[in-house]
């Protein structure tokens, strides 16, 4: 499944890349599949549906109220990546939704989308990437995608994806989160960029250090995943909370709390992190949780539990 694939490349490394083309069996019904939704600012949440093994659309839906509407069905008019698949959203600034084409197997457009005007923009033309985060009207960001080390995580900057700007320290020790092609001995896997203002969020593993890349017999569910916050001011990291196994992150709009959805094998659900004093509480039970994203004041949040369906709670 094309699409799906862009959501589960994290949780089984970068394996998942040699799993495309896994077309219709005769006879059986495919599923549904949702995932990444992005809570804009004009009030609806914008997902992706992924409605054949290789096309995926953008719909959106009124909170709770479940009327949905189709907007887009494959990449817009204008889009570089013409023959693209849509692979996945992620939050653009001032309540805008990023969209993310796949064009081919090592190149993705990102557009940013303003369901005020329904206009695209052009944000970037890079290589392949598993995920993005917007910090500014002027197309700054995060992003994260596979390298040969591991997944890795990466600055977005005048329409370019490039290495994160220096290593991070964390408890004493130094590690890159930027991946590369090469001396894999510094590199620890990391993944879930989230932002506010200068912050970013996301998770480490540190027990990955030298371990890179991952054999076949190894799974990122076997390691301990640290969040992270990175001070983009003063370029310095603290260590928050250990999370339960991977997770996506959300980061409220006040900066006080980081909403964890976690997808490990070994156990799902969402947290909710004070990100005061790295206390963490479960708030949500049930399957695997994906892709969590803040309502625009705070009070709720949305995710997709296992790719099924949008889930709604109240923010801790």
């Amino acid at each position: 499944m094309r699409a799906l694939r862009m959501v589960v490349l994290p949780v089984v490394a970068l394996a998942v890349i040699m799993l495309g083309g896994c077309g219709r069996i005769a006879g059986l019904v495919e599923p549904v599949f949702l995932f990444n939704p992005v809570w804009a600012a004009d009030g609806w949440v914008y997902y992706l549906r992924e409605v054949s093994s290789d096309w995926t659309e953008v719909w959106r839906q009124r909170p709770d109220q479940g009327n949905e509407e189709r907007v887009l069905g494959g990449p817009p008019q204008g889009s570089v990546c013409e023959e693209g698949v849509l692979s996945f959203l992620f939050a653009g600034s001032d309540g805008d939704v990023g969209v993310a084409i796949e064009c081919g197997w090592d190149r993705m457009e990102l557009l940013s989308y303003s369901p005020d005007d329904r206009k695209f923009e052009p944000l970037a033309l890079t290589r392949f990437l598993g995920g993005a985060v917007l910090v500014g009207g002027d197309g700054r960001g995060y992003v994260e995608g596979p390298r040969v080390c591991g997944i890795a995580i990466g600055v977005l900057a005048d329409g370019q994806a490039s290495g994160f700007p220096s290593p991070v320290t964390v408890g004493g020790t130094t590690f890159n989160v930027s991946g590369g092609d090469s001396g894999c001995e510094s590199v620890v896997l990391a993944r879930s960029p989230a932002t506010v203002g200068d912050r970013l969020f996301f998770i480490t593993a540190p027990d990955s250090l030298g371990r890179l890349p991952l054999p076949p017999e190894v799974s990122p569910d076997d390691f301990t995943w640290h969040l992270t916050e990175w001070d983009g001011k003063s370029a310095t990291a603290r260590f928050l909370t250990e999370l339960p196994g991977l997770a996506d992150l959300a980061v409220s709009p006040d900066g006080r709390s980081v909403i964890a959805a976690v997808s490990s094998d070994n156990e799902g659900g969402v947290w909710s992190v004070d990100v005061g004093t790295g206390k963490k509480t479960r708030i949500a039970d049930g399957g695997k949780a994906y892709a969590p994203s803040f309502s625009p004041d705070g009070k709720r949040f949305v995710y997709v539990e296992n790719f099924k369906r949008l889930q709604f709670a109240a923010a801790r």
